[in-house]
């Protein structure tokens, strides 16, 4: 069993002074030892590697790219993470063309959804006048889908995107359902706006987070390209380029900087030595971990509090692309905490996602797999009469069930920005930490590079 101790404030993990070096030198096995082979892992190791310096790489599960991962198991081999591509992605794309990982730009999407509230399904144009519209006078020509965004056009705008981690930006370091009452909106567009938030709780994120995704959004650009069979043969070609030592199967039980150096342990038992260590795991999936370093209160404070989205997904095969002949928008948007979002994947093989996050995905988490899918096929059936009979279950995926990751990607919860934004900055001795949650100027996808691409620098200057 791993050992863990508690953080400061109760959480799980440790992060204590180190204790005096026990000459790691002895054992050194590399100069550098990278934790994690996901996006921010890969691009670290490249950028050392290339410099001369010995790298390993450790990975707790048997394959690389992290979250971004592509179900090959599944007709279509659709993305479970890492699916879309943007225009901006200036680091991904120049990866990607240097090891010629192809990228292609999806058909148009008409943009509409088939909106199932209270049980009810209705079309755009019905909305408005539906008995199920129960939002305000001034709210209820805004369709469900949209009512957030609407709601945001008055958050600050960044002239920098840098410029969220800012001392002046804690003004709306504050919950999102804080801000959107101020803003005016009702009780009732406040639980659709919570219904498919992308996040776990309007009461949990900050307003902040939407900020800097906003400001992300103005700079990206178009248009969104997908990875022609899958997110993951990016990272695929990315470890195979590497020289480097990947060791898959192995999960860390703890990270000890003994001063001259840091000692990795994995769960098996087996113990590796570096000069410096660069952690690229999620912070959600580091408290499991035993770590004793002499770190900043505030940083040990992140590690523990920092929120990951729980999203779980359903993959349903389909007898026969139904959305094409009902006449009926082919996207679901429903306040069903079965249903959620569903989302076409393909019309061959025809195959359809439902997306749930937060309170819902704890919901199916909880369940057995083969009745949680029966119980969303019902739910589409009663929103889509001409789903009926023609839908099959295929799996379930749940990226906070995952112990490498505990949520889909992480989000500033409300109070956290000043906190993150110390994060993002924290030098090391010899533990550096990167990854998606410490990009300063990007998110996800090339928020990941940009964090790993930082610490590697940073780390070559102390070799």
């Amino acid at each position: 069993m791993i050992s863990r101790r508690a953080f400061v404030g109760g959480m799980s993990a440790s992060l204590i002074a180190c204790a005096a070096p026990r000459r790691t030198w002895s054992k050194t096995a590399a100069d550098v030892i990278v934790i994690g082979a996901g996006l921010a892992g890969l691009h670290a190791a490249s950028l050392i590697e290339n410099a001369g310096y010995k790298t390993i790489l450790l990975e707790g599960t048997g394959h690389t790219g992290g979250r971004l991962h592509t179900l090959d198991d599944l007709p279509g081999k659709p993305d479970a993470g890492g699916i879309q591509i943007g225009a901006g992605y200036k680091r991904f794309h120049d990866i990607a063309d240097r090891l010629n990982v192809e990228r292609y730009v999806p058909p148009p999407s008409a943009r509409r959804s088939l909106y199932h509230i209270d049980g009810h399904s209705l079309t755009a144009q019905q909305w408005a006048d539906a008995p199920q519209n129960k939002l305000s006078a001034q709210e209820k020509s805004i369709l469900p889908d949209r009512l957030f965004f609407s709601y945001l056009k008055d958050l600050p705008k960044f002239e920098n995107i840098a410029d969220w981690m800012q001392p002046q930006s804690g003004a709306i370091d504050i919950a999102l359902s804080r801000y959107l009452r101020d803003q005016g909106a009702s009780k009732e567009a406040l639980r659709l706006m919570n219904a498919n938030l992308n996040g776990n709780s309007i009461d949990q994120q900050s307003a902040l987070h939407m900020a800097r995704t906003l400001a992300i959004f103005r700079t990206g650009g178009s248009p969104t390209r997908y990875i022609r069979g899958g997110s993951q043969r990016m990272t695929d070609a990315m470890a195979g380029s590497l020289r480097s030592e990947i060791l898959p199967n192995s999960p860390v039980a703890a990270i000890e900087d003994e001063g001259d150096g840091v000692e990795i342990s994995l769960t098996d038992g087996r113990k590796y030595g570096a000069r410096h260590v660069i952690c690229t795991a999620p912070f959600a999936a580091m408290r499991s971990m035993t770590i004793e370093a002499n770190l900043p209160l505030g940083l040990r404070n992140i590690i523990a509090a920092l929120p990951y989205t729980k999203a779980s997904f359903a993959y349903l095969g389909a007898s026969e692309a139904f959305w094409k002949d009902d006449g009926l928008p082919e996207t679901i948007w429903s306040d069903d905490p079965m249903l959620g979002r569903m989302f076409v994947l393909g019309d061959d093989p025809a195959m359809v996602k439902i997306w749930l996050n937060g309170p819902s995905a704890d919901l199916v988490d909880q369940m057995d797999d083969k009745t949680a899918g029966a119980m969303i096929i019902n739910k589409i059936e009663s929103a889509r009469p001409s789903a009926k009979g023609k839908l099959k279950f295929l799996r379930m995926f749940s990226w906070q069930k995952n112990p490498f990751a505990r949520g889909v990607y992480h989000h500033i919860g409300a109070g956290q920005g000043a906190a993150l934004a110390a994060a993002t900055q924290h030098r090391g001795t010899r533990l550096h930490f990167a990854g998606e949650h410490l990009a300063q100027q990007s998110s996800g996808i090339e928020g990941a590079l940009e964090s790993g691409q930082r610490t590697a620098e940073y780390v070559l200057q102390k070799l």
